[in-house]
């Protein structure tokens, strides 16, 4: 067994404005922030920043707008601002993508190699410089991951840069941050970690450590959703930790259908990462438990009752309920309906099968079929 988790972790609330304190504990200099342009509008954030720059006078500041998951342009052209003002460390404050953007820049700062060089796994790369990440949502896992997320425009694919060198040497997480973000974002970031947490504890490459951090992954996040109090810091405390424990639950163990369902729907309609896959999840969970898998009983915290098979069927009416709370749509939206649901599984069978072959049931384009037709 294996299990690996490089970052170090602070969580509390207002511990962005002790961010002097954790830069001058790594010797940083002359940091480069990395902002999300989202976050403007929050006084809570503008005394983050304003404590930064005046206890950082040499910061290099880039204001992130760009909409959306980054492209690899969008990459070379931040990396290319960054080497004319060149920084010692790197701070990402911001939503998953801008977290992911400060990691690939990170990466570009001590490899002068085209971005897309680095699409993949690369091997063979430079250390990054030291990069501290501030999350603005929960949910995304981006500021505890080694994984980036950049799409290939050329080939319409999230293809990301994926190394192990790429773990950021500390995630400061502070629920303050996220308060002013649109309750729609923060439901969206939530079930992302809820993805995390479910496809982790059924991959076929999960083990018993892995599982521990996807069963308190899920249950800390649903339970936070249950409540519908995401106003409340605890709640985002919650949403923190549910975060974190999805996201190094799926690092040591693997994805499967829902992640790809996601990753297909959001480069095809520009869905947000975290909605995607919470339109698949609880209907891939279903198809799981009518063919045979009853295991999803572990996830449920509150079940009355001792049979598998019983807890599970609770947990997804649970699942029902919760759906219909947030509201959370199905693809008739995105132009989906019996016409057109075998074309969607097909393609999103081909392109990532290898989410597909992470599934605890055999998961085949006619599995996808049966799941995409409950979503039409």
């Amino acid at each position: 067994m294996n299990f690996f988790l490089s970052t170090d972790l602070v969580i509390g609330v207002n511990e962005a404005l002790r961010m002097n304190e954790h830069l001058a504990q790594m010797s940083v200099q002359k940091p480069g922030i990395i902002y999300d342009a989202n976050v403007e509008g929050s006084h809570y954030f503008q005394d983050v920043l304003k404590n930064l720059t005046s206890g950082n006078t040499h910061a290099v500041l880039y204001r992130n707008e760009f909409p959306g998951e980054p492209t690899y342009a969008h990459l070379e052209n931040v990396a290319e601002f960054f080497r004319g003002n060149m920084p010692d460390a790197l701070v990402a404050i911001g939503g998953g993508s801008t977290l992911d953007l400060g990691k690939g820049v990170a990466l570009l700062m001590s490899n002068n190699v085209p971005a897309l060089s680095l699409k993949g796994f690369p091997a063979g790369v430079n250390d990054p410089l030291p990069l501290v990440t501030v999350p603005t949502l929960l949910g995304s896992g981006a500021e505890v991951s080694f994984n980036a997320v950049f799409i290939d425009e050329a080939e319409g694919r999230k293809l990301g840069i994926n190394s192990r060198k790429n773990f950021p040497k500390k995630a400061v997480i502070d629920p303050q941050l996220s308060m002013t973000a649109p309750i729609e974002s923060v439901i969206a970031s939530a079930m992302d970690s809820l993805v995390h947490c479910v496809d982790s504890f059924g991959s076929i490459k999960h083990t018993a450590l892995s599982r521990i951090f996807s069963v308190e992954g899920f249950q800390r996040t649903f339970y936070a959703l249950q409540q519908n109090q995401l106003d409340r810091a605890e709640s985002r405390l919650d949403l923190a930790i549910g975060s974190v424990c999805g996201t190094a639950a799926l690092m040591n163990s693997g994805d499967g259908p829902t992640n790809g369902f996601a990753y297909y729907l959001g480069v095809k309609h520009r869905v947000p990462h975290g909605l995607a896959g919470a339109i698949f999840l609880k209907e891939v969970m279903r198809y799981n438990y009518l063919h045979g898998y009853d295991k999803y009983a572990i996830l449920n915290p509150m079940h009355s009752t001792p049979s598998p098979k019983e807890a599970t069927e609770e947990l997804l009416e649970q699942m029902d309920e919760l759906y219909q709370q947030l509201q959370i749509p199905n693809l008739a939206p995105y132009g989906y309906g019996e016409g057109n649901a075998a074309e969607f599984a097909h393609n999103a069978s081909e392109a990532l099968r290898g989410s597909f072959s992470g599934n605890p049931v055999e998961f085949t384009e006619e599995s996808a079929l049966e799941v995409v037709f409950q979503l039409t």
